[in-house]
């Protein structure tokens, strides 16, 4: 690791840290150094965030609601059953409560973006943002459900564990409403089982993925077999109702529809027991070195390059098992690689939609965006948060995002952001731009704006290579 803060280690450092260079950063790294940014980044409860949350706390306290209170606050089944023997809503009603649920998913989409922009425990949020998409679920799968639980499934369930232990985010996933109502485990039940009405019976989606995207990988070396067994283990595995015990996470485990039979998963017998099977079972998959290697890999190709080098996958696989899935330890070591110092790999990876929208705006020092204009951008640009159908989530390589329609996207809300559009129309100073972050840019990209009319030089510094990449 190097311990000097030269322009390269410093663009290198913010972009592949955080969201995207600031002045606010820039000012810090300058100050303590590459080394100590770094440090501090992964120990972000060192980081005060006292001015951030006091301004937060009453603008988005309702999105901190647990989920029993957002059951009885937005679910139809739980309202109705607050109301005595009213049976149904009034189609009044129902209009109002579906408007309810849309402001709230608004209020969703602004809190992320607002804590992407201004959050200064930078690593935390991309680390939060990575994980989600590790561990996708999409909203409009249930959506009247998922528009209220999408927030909580981010900060209670992925974010306290984002820097963390990996078998304490797995479990934490695996038993969250977002996760069970999107890959259908709240359906997986016993065949066999007395209270089985319909003839769904085993749903082997959560139980697949769970291997294949969330813990060995593909070629993690499991077999269908596994897969059945792991479904089986899995049974009863579901949510509370307004007929069940309550919980505050909203999770609920019915016995009465879980198979008791022993199972035969990844070698290992797995005695029939209940809910302590699949505690085994994530011990199991969040240790197993397939496992290592599958997170190491992503981690490496999301921090260094979209086809990492096995060097650097063997270390952070090691270090992974040593640390026993130790998240800060893990990224520690890739922190300190000759891999991520390597320069041939600064400025290699070409931004997602997201990343490159956050940079922009926190260059532009724009910190609270307009709302349905970003939702309109980042929809434009195809990765508004939250919006992926598929389990494998929003993709983090060149060659998925780089076309030319992207470019010319990219290049219209460059200008539009230029122009201060979302700004209050208060267009964005380029000699102020320049004087920042000069130092950060090619001779021929500050060359370039220099020679352009004023009124086009932000935009072409939005707009610029050094922009696009990180």
């Amino acid at each position: 690791m190097t311990s000097l803060s030269s322009p390269k280690d410093i663009f290198h450092i913010s972009n592949r840290l955080s969201f995207g260079m600031s002045e606010k950063d820039i000012n810090k790294i300058n100050k303590i150094g590459v080394n100590s940014y770094i440090k501090e980044q992964l120990n972000p409860k060192n980081i005060d965030i006292n001015t951030f949350q006091t301004v937060k706390v009453s603008k988005y306290q309702k999105l901190n609601m647990n989920v029993a209170e957002l059951f009885k606050n937005y679910n139809s089944q739980y309202i109705l059953s607050q109301n005595g023997k009213k049976q149904s809503f009034s189609e009044e009603e129902k209009k109002q409560l579906n408007q309810k649920r849309r402001k709230f998913f608004t209020d969703t989409l602004e809190f992320k973006i607002d804590k992407s922009i201004n959050n200064p425990r930078q690593l935390e949020e991309v680390m939060t943002d990575f994980w989600f998409n590790h561990f996708n679920v999409f909203t409009d799968k249930m959506r009247n459900l998922q528009q209220i639980l999408i927030t909580n499934y981010e900060q209670k369930a992925i974010q306290p564990h984002a820097l963390g232990k990996f078998r304490d985010l797995l479990a934490a996933t695996a038993q969250h409403p977002s996760m069970l109502y999107y890959l259908d485990n709240w359906q997986n039940v016993n065949p066999r089982s007395n209270k089985q009405k319909s003839k769904k019976g085993l749903n082997e989606n959560y139980a697949r993925e769970l291997m294949e995207l969330h813990t060995l990988g593909v070629d993690g070396g499991y077999t269908q077999n596994d897969v059945i067994s792991l479904a089986r283990i899995l049974t009863g595995w579901g949510i509370m109702n307004v007929n069940t015990p309550q919980s505050d996470n909203g999770f609920y485990f019915n016995e009465k529809l879980h198979d008791y039979d022993d199972k035969s998963f990844l070698g290992h017998t797995i005695k029939g027991s209940g809910i302590e099977e699949v505690s085994q079972a994530l011990d199991i998959l969040a240790y197993h070195p397939a496992t290592a290697n599958h997170i190491s890999y992503k981690l490496a190709q999301f921090f260094v390059s979209d086809t990492p080098p096995n060097t650097l996958i063997k270390k952070l696989a090691k270090t992974f098992v040593d640390s026993e899935g130790n998240i800060k330890i893990v990224l520690g070591k890739l922190f300190e690689s000759e891999e991520f110092w390597d320069t041939k790999y600064y400025g290699n990876k070409f931004k997602t939609p997201y990343q490159y929208v956050i940079s922009v705006l926190r260059m532009a020092n724009i910190s609270q965006p307009p709302t349905n204009m970003m939702i309109r951008q980042l929809r434009d640009l195809q990765m508004l948060p939250y919006n992926y159908i598929s389990p494998d989530g929003y993709k983090n390589t060149k060659e998925v995002w780089l076309s030319p329609d992207a470019m010319i996207k990219r290049l219209n809300f460059a200008t539009t952001v230029a122009q201060g559009k979302l700004n209050n129309n208060e267009q964005i100073n380029s000699s102020e731009l320049l004087k920042t972050f000069t130092n950060f840019f090619t001779p021929k990209t500050i060359q370039t704006v220099k020679n352009s009319d004023q009124k086009w030089q932000s935009a072409l510094i939005f707009g610029s290579p050094e922009m696009m990449f990180k």
